[in-house]
Parts: structure tokens; sequence; C-alpha cells
């Protein structure tokens, strides 16, 4: 007699495992859909200009809007997105500015303006973890206040450097910076145990119960963040030759490149180095239209916006391909 087994239903499926290989190489092969357009984009911009382009200002537009994209990658890494980026370079811009036109030497008070933000952030980050809210939420507070802040330092108007704008070299410096870090941090991020540790999923619906864990992520998420906007801030006001409190357009581009360079919103995973491709591609193509005399909301505020859906759908479909994230 032969006895057959019930079929398995719904309800008794085994979960369905990740794919970490799947999850690496979809990641990877997106990235090199990307390095394919930024040559692309970076041939087209050539062409353009004669090489003309390839100069100071592109190369800071990488550093500084890279930056701030490393920033808000590393907070919705750790599952904390922080609006608030853009206000915080912003704020640190403003201090500095400030710091140096009162004669302090230049780096203590680029240092000085890092850690004034890295405290707010901080502060960000315990409310955030203590309470188990919603990262954007809080940070949407941060971002007026920092704003706030950054307007009444600078009256409105901006803050003028005696001295000028920086040399040179030093986009070429900003930009080694922050490629370096973000793949940097990328591979970091690769590393199960390390993701783990300061990642921890909502639920949606549901009101999340207080861990340790949440909270150190928030703290790391939200100050971790708030440096590298800091730094991106300073490299402006070096680059600009003075600090003038505007965020909107930056901010667009940096969570644009994010998203772009394939980091999910719904599961925080990401690659290598998508941040970094993904904002050179958005940069060229900045220049490409500015060069092709296109109108300023056609230049800047419409790609961001259509990167920004095209990111969140490639970011769903690596998750689909990756399967499911483990379970905490």
């Amino acid at each position: 007699m032969v006895i057959m087994a019930p079929p398995v239903t719904g309800p008794d499926l085994p979960p369905r495992r990740p794919r970490r290989a799947a999850a690496l190489f979809s990641h990877l092969g997106w990235e090199a859909v990307l390095f394919v357009l930024v040559a692309i984009a970076a041939l087209v911009v050539g062409a353009q200009s004669d090489g003309d382009a390839f100069g100071r200002g592109l190369w800071m537009s990488l550093a500084t809007v890279g930056l701030l994209a490393s920033g808000f990658a590393l907070s919705l890494r750790t599952g904390n997105p922080n609006l608030a980026v853009g206000a915080l370079s912003a704020l640190a811009g403003v201090v500095y500015a400030k710091l140096v036109e009162a004669d302090w030497p230049g780096v203590l008070a680029g240092l000085t303006a890092v850690a004034i933000v890295a405290l707010f952030c901080l502060v960000l980050g315990v409310v955030t973890g203590l309470t188990s809210a919603p990262a954007w939420a809080v940070s949407l507070g941060g971002l007026a206040v920092a704003q706030g802040v950054a307007l009444g330092l600078a009256d409105s108007r901006g803050v003028i450097l005696r001295d000028g704008p920086d040399s040179a070299w030093a986009a070429w410096a900003w930009a080694g910076v922050f490629v370096l870090g973000s793949i940097s941090g990328g591979i970091a991020f690769l590393i199960k145990r390390g993701r783990r540790a300061v990642t921890v999923p909502r639920v949606d619906g549901e009101v999340p119960r207080f861990e340790v864990k949440r909270l150190l992520g928030a703290v790391a998420g939200f100050a971790g963040s708030g440096m590298l906007a800091a730094v991106s801030g300073i490299a402006l006001v070096g680059h600009l030759g003075g600090a003038f409190p505007g965020t909107g357009d930056r901010m667009l581009l940096a969570v644009a490149a994010v998203l772009l360079g394939g980091v999910s919103v719904f599961t925080y995973r990401g690659g290598v180095a998508g941040t970094v491709l993904a904002t050179a591609l958005l940069v060229l193509t900045d220049f490409a239209l500015r060069l092709a005399d296109a109108p300023s909301w056609l230049a800047f505020t419409l790609p961001a916006g259509v990167a920004i859906l095209l990111g969140v759908a490639v970011g769903w479909v690596l998750d689909k391909i990756a399967g499911p994230e483990l379970p905490r």
C-alpha cells in the first residue's frame, strides 16, 4: 500500500530564503549598466564642451553632491532615512564660514562645524531609537531646526569668505574622499554580521518595541549621515567662497543618486559602487543639459525626480531577484 503525503498548502510552505549570490550579482549587474551610462554621458559632455567641462566645477559638484548622497545612503542602509542631510550640510557650511571669518584656523573651524552637527544628530538618533518613531518624521523636525538656525546665522543672505574660493586641487581631493569612502562603505555593508548589527527592519502597521540594536542603529545612522553632510557643506563653502544656506536641489540629487544607485527603500540593501556611479551620471546629465541651454527646471529638478521614481522601481526589482531579507 502506498501512502500519499498530503500536499503542502500555503501556510505550511517553508519561508523563502534570501539568495545572497543573486543579491550581490544583481547589484553588480545594475552597477555595470550605470557604468555604461556614465561613460556615454561623459562622452556627450566632452563632445559638447571639447573637454573644457571636465574641470574644477564638475569635480566639485561630484564631490559635494556625492558626500551628501553618501550621508543619506548611510542613514537609509541603517533603516533610518535622514531627510535633514541637506539642511545639516547648509548649517555646517554657515558655521564654518562664520568661524573662519572670526579668524579661526580653517581646520579647527571645520572640526567644530562637524562636531556641532554630529551632536545635533545624536539627539535626533536618540529620540528615534528610544521612541522607535519613524526616522523620516524625526528628521523632518531636524530639517526645520537646522535650516532655521542656518538662515539666522547667515542673516538670510550668506557669509562671504575674505580669502575667496579654494584652489583647484581641493575639488579633486574631495572627489577622491567621496569615491573611496562610498565604495568602502558599500563593501562594509556587504558583511552580513555588521549590517545586521545596526539595521532593524520596521514592520508596516506595527508600533515597534524598544530594542538596544534599534537605538544603536538610529544613533549610527543619524550621526554618520550628519557628519558626511557637514563635510559636504564645508567643501561647498570652500568651492563657492562663501556659505549660502539653500538645500533643495542638492538634497534632491543626493536622494536620487542613492535610490538610482540601487539602495532599496524596502530592505535597505545596496551594492558597492552604485551611489558613486549614480552621482556621476546625474552630475554629468546636469552638465550636459546646461551646456545645451536647457531651462533650469529641466536641467536639475526634473531629472532628479525621474531618477528617484526609477530608483524605487530598481530597488524593488533587485529585492525580487535577491529574495527576502534574513529574519532577525
